[in-house]
């Protein structure tokens, strides 16, 4: 029964679209060693079109009518990106996409005097009241970006300040396990979006855990914070994983939708259509990200969201619980601040 369940819903998410559409699939490689890359971003710029490459590299991505006259973007953290025009995809075909490594350059090493002590700070926002997740599952990639300054803590310190820890608020886990990927994004002046990747290098985090902190370990990377950035936390969801919420979500709506709510609210000039389900659907498949709808929280912490893989960056009336660890050297002094201590597990 399971089994025609889930081949009935794959048959349904196949025919969504519209005549004209393509179905584009292959397997995404590694051109030095012919390694699969596994979880690649694959989609058209700026569009709600996008996947991710399964652990083997192999994808399968869907193009609407509208977009067969635009490109397929093929990119992964440590490679350089690809793009490939529609026109000349075919359906029928397995494509195998090629991407190049990137060189890996190490960081400066820093001699340090003596009289300097480490402090490490912890920035972002540590509450949460509630659990945000996308049940549309279509395509993934899905993405959160939190932003984060360090004016006040840049100011005191007298030599780099690096990136050490990175923490993210898991309100509920329905799923076996859950795998999310971070990403240090550049502050865009000019939009106020997450812009390019500052990072070079794929980070997966996997974890059983039900509910609670988890932890990125960046300590080894090095990564020298010299002005605002965005944290990014993108879910990594295999094709069961999306069948399973999809069914899930749809079962719901079904058997309770008074459950789900739809409001239209006003933020940042604009009409914004809000989605909430109420805590009768906490045990929903999927894994439920800390958040909160705090108006002082959103005024603090600017969050945004990508909806797949390569879409555009949208900001949004809630904020994710996420926190960074900063570390940094500073002068002894007898008035000096004591260390902040990390977050827990």
């Amino acid at each position: 029964m399971r089994r025609f369940l889930l081949t009935s819903l794959l048959f349904i998410l196949s025919t969504v679209f519209a005549f004209g559409q393509k179905t584009i699939k292959g397997k995404i490689l590694n051109e030095a060693t012919k390694d699969p890359i596994p979880y690649a971003n694959i989609g058209v710029i700026n569009s709600n079109v996008g996947t991710i490459s399964n652990f083997d590299g192999s994808f399968s991505i869907i193009i609407p009518q509208k977009l067969i006259h635009d490109s397929l973007t093929f990119s992964s953290l440590g490679f350089f990106k690809k793009t490939m025009a529609l026109s000349i995809l075919e359906t029928r075909k397995d494509y195998t996409i090629l991407l190049n490594e990137k060189a890996t350059i190490l960081g400066p090493v820093v001699i340090l005097a003596k009289k300097l002590r480490e402090k490490l700070v912890v920035l972002g926002n540590r509450s949460y009241d509630g659990g945000n997740y996308e049940p549309d599952t279509t395509y993934a990639g899905r993405a959160v970006a939190l932003l984060i300054t360090n004016k006040d803590f840049s100011k005191k310190s007298v030599v780099p300040i690096y990136l050490r820890k990175a923490n993210l608020a898991i309100f509920r886990n329905n799923l076996e396990s859950f795998k999310f990927r971070i990403r240090i994004n550049k502050y865009d002046s000019l939009t106020g979006k997450p812009g390019e990747d500052l990072l070079d290098k794929s980070i997966v985090l996997e974890s059983f855990w039900k509910s609670g902190w988890v932890t990125f370990d960046l300590t080894q990377l090095n990564f020298r914070v010299t002005g605002p950035f965005f944290v990014t936390f993108e879910q990594l969801v295999d094709l069961r994983e999306r069948t399973d919420i999809a069914m899930g979500f749809r079962k719901i709506m079904r058997t309770h939708p008074e459950w789900y709510q739809t409001d239209t609210v006003e933020f940042e000039g604009k009409k914004q259509i809000t989605q909430k389900l109420l805590m009768g659907g906490i045990d929903l498949p999927g894994t439920f990200i800390g958040s909160t709808y705090s108006k002082s929280a959103i005024a603090k912490y600017p969050c945004f969201v990508r909806k797949t893989s390569l879409a555009e960056w949208v900001q949004v009336p809630m904020v994710i619980g996420a926190t960074v660890e900063l570390s940094g050297l500073f002068k002894t002094t007898t008035s000096e601040t004591p260390i902040i201590p990390p977050l827990g597990n």
